[in-house]
């Protein structure tokens, strides 16, 4: 096994030899620098290409997020919820404000649902008009009820409804970071 071995080396060595005796210098040169070029290339490249296919194969992330006491939304009008949170895009974190609007709901097993304040139509925020009994999104019009259905306008979908849950007297929202 050795003796085999040692005539794949010495058959390596000769064509190594035979190559060098038919290569010129200068050629040799352009052959080295252009390995090393693409060597360079290749690990600029990685990281930018990296960074720009990061975002594409991470899964979007819920998150719980505190929002009061559930006394706080046992109302008649639906009540607007704010939190801070830690929004992650890429390789970027930032610290955003945000909000939901929590609505007393005897239906639901917890006896509350929460609507994200995001209008379906193009993500403006939607407000809570009392006069109309109303979500209402003031860029085109869109109007939902109570319960987040469309009720008039362009909007293509209801208001979408988020993960709630009641522990340790706290009620807290899933939302997407």
């Amino acid at each position: 096994m050795t003796s085999n071995m040692t005539d794949e080396v010495k058959s390596m060595v000769e064509q190594i030899d035979e190559l060098s005796e038919n290569l010129p210098r200068r050629g040799f040169l352009k052959i080295a620098i252009g390995l090393l070029n693409g060597v360079l290339a290749l690990a600029l490249a990685v990281p930018g290409v990296a960074y720009l296919l990061t975002p594409v194969f991470q899964k979007g992330s819920s998150t719980w997020i505190k929002v009061g006491r559930p006394a706080d939304f046992i109302k008649t009008e639906p009540q607007k919820a704010t939190f801070k949170y830690i929004s992650e895009s890429g390789y970027s974190r930032k610290e955003k404000n945000g909000f939901v609007w929590v609505v007393a709901d005897p239906d639901s097993p917890d006896g509350l649902t929460a609507f994200s304040a995001v209008c379906s139509h193009t993500g403006c925020n939607v407000a809570w008009r009392a006069a109309a009994a109303l979500f209402v999104c003031p860029c085109h019009g869109g109007r939902y009820s109570k319960k987040g259905e469309v009720v008039a306008g362009p909007p293509p979908r209801p208001l979408t409804k988020l993960g709630l849950k009641i522990e340790n007297g706290q009620v807290s929202v899933r939302i997407q970071s």
